[in-house]
């Protein structure tokens, strides 16, 4: 069987509104722990890199981040809707400049670090935001003048402006969480392996590139978990994921596009085919030569043929991409050019530019499976116009690209939140030397993203987006390739897992229902 679930336009667009305008209400919905023991493979895949949350990397470390942490606000699985996790009630003053919280009494952090109090909340908000701690995520509490400590467990965070993402992605995602201010003095930076949450689960072994396992913590303030034990595997080669969760070695993984069609005709398993919250890309490094050319990364343009790519390396399952956001994220270009191959057109712009006779440039890349076989079609596009390129799988791109600001292209992909100002964060002058990969620098994309974070009113954000899209096209800043799709299987009777911005998350797992 298959499941597609997919993010309406309407909650997404009413969703700030409503939270002006109401204190967030709570809901839960009961659970029942067993003693069962689940294995899963790693979201795409990969290990994790640390689990700080000001200094995520991967994509793992968001996954587990909502097993092991708790928020003031989380989102409800399957749904954009907003419920009360940590805090007993929050509400947004009518500026949209003040939010005053209460926190739930007795929640405690995992392994003995007591109660967390509203002090837990300023250390790990202002921690994010403060520059001296060089936070990738800085800018998701920008706007954050303090957090004021009223009383044990009340709190009131003071901004200097309105920041539309706060209640949309800075609070319910990674950024909002809230982490133990007595575990990380102890600790210190052994946090980063040794991370000290109040989840419903908590960090009990790592053993790098081999298993992370989570056990059910039972002091949780919250329902209990359905599983006692979450044993997740960092298995890259999808083959192997495969072949592990045909034998029974895995309950639960993400599988190859190309592997679809065989699971669909398993009654056993149960297929989720998801649209994801996610950007894949081809780029350049423009600070430096020959992509600091506009008309040489114009011809790269001309040269890519992005549908050959989707039926190449995605099995034509994933739409395409013609811009950043997303058809159901707020302020979608929807009439973005959907550019075709062009290679006379291309091998023109190549010689204006000074390379008639071609170039000789490197694709970079990591280990995920997708990413390579793009390259790989890419390196053969780019072929057709003169243009030889040496694929470079590195370790981590945020090294090798993003700090080590490597020259020549690159193939990537980010994930992404519901709020769309989040999707264009990486990419603005600031994030130059961190995540902004293309190295490129308008600074009238800065002054839009700065406004559209400080406007309530969703058509007015929506408008700055889209021109912030327009200027990406302008500059040939990045070739879109789809938003992706994800393909889970579990085993029909086994488990029930929910989705949570279109990714499996363990927190929500329960036993299936069947």
């Amino acid at each position: 069987m298959t499941d597609r679930h997919r993010l309406g336009r309407g909650p997404l667009w009413l969703l700030l509104p409503l939270l002006l305008a109401f204190a967030v209400a709570f809901s839960a919905s009961a659970q029942t722990a067993s003693d069962q023991s689940i294995s899963v493979r790693a979201r795409n895949g990969q290990d994790i890199d640390t689990m700080d949350p000001a200094f995520y990397r991967g994509n793992e470390e968001y996954n587990i981040d909502l097993a092991i942490y708790s928020k003031l606000m989380r989102y409800e699985p399957g749904s954009t809707e907003l419920v009360l996790d940590a805090a007993e009630w929050l509400e947004l003053s009518e500026d949209g400049t003040v939010v005053e919280f209460r926190l739930r009494e007795g929640i405690e952090f995992h392994h003995g670090y007591g109660e967390m109090t509203a002090e837990d909340v300023k250390f790990s908000f202002e921690r994010i935001a403060d520059p001296e701690n060089d936070s990738p995520y800085a800018a998701e509490w920008g706007a954050l003048v303090e957090v004021e400590v009223i009383d044990r467990y009340r709190g009131r965070i003071v901004l200097e402006s309105v920041y539309a993402p706060l209640l949309v992605s800075s609070i319910p995602f990674t950024t909002g969480s809230i982490v133990s201010r007595a575990a990380f003095e102890d600790r210190g930076e052994r946090i980063a392996t040794q991370p000290v949450g109040s989840g419903p689960y908590y960090w009990a072994a790592w053993e790098p590139n081999q298993r992370i396992v989570l056990e059910r913590f039972d002091d949780y303030f919250g329902d209990p978990p359905h599983f006692r034990t979450i044993e997740i595997l960092p298995i890259i080669d999808p083959l192997i994921a495969e072949f592990s969760f045909d034998v029974g070695e895995l309950d639960a993984t993400e599988v190859s596009l190309e592997s679809v069609e065989r699971y669909q005709q398993d009654d056993e398993v149960v297929v989720n085919v998801l649209d994801t919250l996610r950007y894949h890309w081809l780029s350049f490094n423009v600070q430096a030569a020959p992509f600091d050319d506009v008309r040489v990364r114009e011809a790269v343009r001309y040269a890519i043929d992005v549908d050959e790519i989707l039926t190449g390396a995605y099995n034509d399952v994933p739409h395409r991409a013609n811009t950043m956001l997303a058809p159901d994220i707020l302020g979608h270009w929807e009439d973005a050019p959907e550019y075709q191959p062009d290679l006379e057109r291309s091998r023109a712009l190549l010689a204006e530019a000074g390379y008639a006779d071609g170039l000789r440039t490197t694709i970079i890349t990591d280990d995920v499976p997708v990413h390579q076989q793009s390259a790989a079609i890419v390196q053969q596009q780019l072929r057709r116009v003169g243009i030889e390129a040496d694929i470079r799988i590195v370790q981590s791109m945020f090294e090798t690209i993003g700090r080590g600001g490597a020259e020549g292209l690159h193939y990537a992909s980010f994930s992404a939140v519901l709020d769309p100002g989040y999707w264009f964060e990486w990419f603005s002058c600031d994030q130059i030397g961190a995540w902004n990969y293309w190295h490129w620098c308008n600074e009238e994309f800065g002054v839009l993203k700065d406004e559209a974070a400080r406007t309530a009113e969703p058509d007015e954000r929506a408008e700055r987006y889209v021109r912030m899209q327009q200027l990406i096209d302008q500059d040939v800043a990045a070739i879109w390739v789809t938003h992706g799709a994800s393909i889970y299987v579990h085993r029909a009777g086994a488990i029930d897992p929910a989705f949570l911005a279109m990714y499996a998350q363990y927190r929500y797992w329960e036993g299936s229902s069947d």
